[in-house]
């Protein structure tokens, strides 16, 4: 890559960071300024543990999955780390979990990055980030396909007026979905044609990865990624369940896969970013159905808060053999 465009694409990765900084403060404002109209009491706390005790089976269930999420998720990280050195499940345990302690504070989760390549030899570490940038580039994928399923769902239960709003979303997520498995699987393709512009050229040149790795290892990643999503929304549906959300399956799953969808492609400056935007669109999603906005501002804190806190605890405890 020549100079002009490594300043370009620099600039460009630059410009997307404040972008998100100045969205992910505005989503902010929003939803504190949405949270003083909720009507969160002492005793919707109180209701909501009660609620919680008549459905513990359904709570635990749910926790019980977030070792199954992980499992999906350590399995995909053994696979790929493997590629460059010998790894044992355990050390890739140990890996994941570290880089998700690390990368709780760090912007957009670059400790992620960082917890899961330290312990490579020095020449590998370049290779671990891109093996783990492979890795989410898989999470995303099947984030856009579920949340094309999603907006589809949504289109087909809405009125009119909605439907048309509907309409360029799901096209551009079919689309999405399509082109995604050219970049996800080494399938031969030509981008040329989109290098006749000036000003996509350098970025499509800083985008290239080369890692080796065949369309069976891809394809088994990539199905872990499904699995990993489907596991979360089951999860997801039974951590509301136990908490008192009362709504139709089919909506959960669609303000679900909308939550994902925007959580992952649109990213989070941080954990508590990710937050913000989970709250957010779920707040307003679920509040379109009549749901109690301050039952779902609790529920979707205690599914992040296990998802994300619980696995940290757990990660302190191991410690890699010397």
């Amino acid at each position: 890559m020549n100079n002009k465009s490594e300043k370009l694409s620099n600039t460009f990765f630059r410009n997307t960071k404040f972008l998100k900084f100045v969205f992910l403060v505005c989503i902010m404002i929003l939803l504190l300024l949405k949270i003083k109209t909720l009507h969160i009491t002492s005793a919707l706390f109180f209701e909501t543990l009660i609620t919680l005790r008549g459905n513990l089976a359904y709570f635990l269930a749910a926790i019980a999955l977030l070792f199954l999420n992980y499992f999906f998720e350590i399995s995909k990280w053994n696979l790929l780390s493997t590629q460059i050195e010998a790894r044992s499940f355990r050390d890739s345990t140990i890996e994941v979990l570290r880089g998700l302690r690390v990368g709780l504070l760090t912007p957009f989760m670059i400790g992620d990055f960082l917890g899961r390549s330290i312990d490579f030899k020095k020449e590998h570490r370049a290779e671990a980030m891109a093996l783990n940038m492979f890795n989410s580039a898989c999470q995303t994928y099947t984030a856009i396909v579920f949340g094309g399923m999603a907006f589809l769902f949504w289109w087909n239960l809405s009125t009119d007026s909605l439907k048309n709003l509907l309409i360029f979303p799901n096209i551009l997520l079919i689309i999405s979905t399509f082109l995604g498995l050219f970049f996800v699987l080494k399938i031969k393709f030509s981008w040329h044609f989109l290098a006749k512009g000036k000003i996509i050229r350098p970025y499509l040149e800083a985008s290239k990865m080369d890692i080796n790795l065949s369309n069976v290892l891809r394809m088994k990643v990539l199905m872990l990624s499904f699995g990993r999503t489907l596991v979360y929304n089951l999860q997801f549906w039974l951590f509301y369940i136990s908490l008192g959300v009362d709504l139709p399956k089919v909506i959960i799953f669609i303000g679900v896969n909308l939550m994902l969808l925007v959580k992952t492609v649109g990213g989070g400056l941080n954990v508590f970013g990710d937050l913000t935007l989970r709250e957010f669109i779920s707040v307003h999603f679920f509040g379109i159905y009549h749901a109690n906005g301050g039952l779902i501002l609790i529920a979707t804190f205690v599914v992040w808060l296990m998802n994300i806190f619980l696995p940290v605890i757990i990660g302190l405890f191991l410690k890699p053999k010397i």
